[in-house]
């Protein structure tokens, strides 16, 4: 297998296997055609539903396949596959895995079921795509079509029966469980740096399951904010609701936000050299003072350095959806946290804009996860990139709009002198010319 960074090369012969582990509808069907298909493309779509008809016959029947009935069936190249394989892959809607047996190569694919409409206006990624490719009344088109249907809130008191009161417990009745697999990666975290289970262990009012559910949250938690795991804690027990025993996301962040000091940047940030200026150009890794970014990007926890760049270099405030679209590129995103922080410090300071734009700040986070950016130096590296880049189609056009102002009209002799000024005399005989000429045109009869 020949993999790089933009296609995964290998021959249609290739074997093939199917799975799913939930059960895809109609329904699910029908929100991939109206969420994804504008961004994930059309010929994805239709690769996605052929997928998802092959995997009735590959339980009973798990004979080996190749791709050419996917190629034949869907009238495509096999370069064309590839590139809309890795569409859905990147839309989370199909997971490969690849290995070698006796008769080659192998894949898998593990077709997965889209996100709710809830969980897909809530990803910011997802939706800011569908927004990007479709607009804004189409957007609020759909986002009405999926809202809540009938009477918006029913006002009274909840009189439904409880399931004790209807049906009779069994205890001697045994039911097979399949367990359900998590379509969701788990955030990876140095156990040595925090550990998840004395955290847990620490948590009251909440039993282990529902702390598991907020795994991600709680690690990312740690990483913007820097808290060990007796703070953090401190705050998960102050969240966790008398009733329903759940944890509240919204309120740790509040806590958080509410409690926790930022003198550890501001300290971390006097001790290197003198304050990164704003400037259109990042600066190469072998300079200082790109060092010195890595340095503070690599030892600052994401929201500190959300505040040094905001307040210390732009003479600015933090804003509540900056501090939001931080979390969630820490906590959703395969982006490590130092990597983050570069790209706060470019779109704010490398780009000049006053404030994190959501759209722009997960387009570039796509692009670097498809680049597999993860390190501050390659980050660097894919900006200077993408500045050279521009740079070129600057020098470009600017070659082109010389090379049309030096061009010689053919009407028009190379060694033609420039016009003299007329002297009085000349003026006036041309005067007595043109009027002459319009004296004569009145005496001019036409039919008309």
């Amino acid at each position: 297998m020949v993999q790089n960074n933009t296609t995964i090369e290998f021959h249609a012969t290739a074997g093939a296997f199917f799975r799913s582990d939930h059960l895809i509808t109609v329904d699910d069907l029908d929100r991939v055609f109206n969420l994804y298909l504008p961004f994930i493309g059309a010929t994805s779509y239709a690769l996605y539903h052929l997928l998802v008809n092959e995997l009735p016959f590959t339980k009973d029947s798990l004979k080996r396949q190749d791709h050419n009935f996917i190629i034949d069936s869907l009238n495509i190249s096999l370069p064309n596959f590839v590139k809309c394989r890795r569409r859905l892959e990147a839309a989370g809607l199909i997971r490969t895995v690849y290995e070698q047996d006796a008769r080659g190569e192998v894949y898998g694919y593990r077709i997965l079921t889209p996100l709710s409409a809830d969980k897909f206006f809530k990803e910011q990624l997802l939706s800011g795509l569908l927004y990007k490719f479709v607009g804004e009344e189409r957007y609020l088109t759909l986002e009405n079509r999926y809202d809540v249907q009938g009477q918006e809130k029913l006002i009274g008191t909840d009189i439904s029966a409880r399931f004790l009161q209807v049906f009779q417990h069994q205890n001697d009745l045994s039911i097979p469980t399949t367990p359900l697999v998590y379509q969701e990666a788990t955030l990876q975290i140095d156990e040595n740096d925090f550990k998840f289970d004395d955290f847990a262990a620490m948590i009251r009012g909440a039993n282990l399951t529902e702390i598991k559910k907020h795994r991600n949250f709680l690690v990312a938690m740690h990483m913007t904010y820097g808290v060990d795991e007796v703070t953090l804690a401190g705050f998960v027990n102050q969240s966790v609701t008398l009733d329903t025993h759940e944890i509240n996301e919204q309120e740790i962040q509040r806590l958080l936000r509410k409690q926790v000091t930022r003198t550890v940047a501001m300290e971390t940030a006097k001790q290197q050299s003198e304050p990164i200026k704003p400037q259109d150009n990042i600066p190469e890794i072998k300079n200082t003072e790109a060092r010195a970014l890595i340095e503070i990007a690599s030892t600052t926890n994401a929201q500190d350095f959300l505040g040094y760049v905001k307040v210390t270099l732009k003479n600015g405030l933090v804003l509540k959806n900056e501090r939001d679209l931080v979390d969630y590129l820490i906590a959703q995103s395969a982006l490590s946290m130092p990597v983050v922080n570069i790209l706060v410090h470019y779109v704010l300071i490398g780009l000049q804009n006053d404030s994190l734009k959501a759209a722009l700040v997960t387009t570039i986070a796509d692009s670097w996860t498809q680049n597999r950016v993860d390190s501050p130096e390659k980050a660097l590296i894919q900006i200077q990139q993408r500045q050279k880049a521009n740079q070129a189609r600057q020098e470009k056009r600017f070659s082109r709009s010389q090379k049309s102002e030096k061009t010689t009209p053919k009407f028009v002799k190379a060694n033609a002198n420039p016009p003299q000024t007329k002297t009085k005399v000349e003026t006036s005989a041309n005067n007595d010319e043109t009027a002459a000429a319009l004296a004569k045109l009145k005496n001019i009869k036409t039919k008309n």
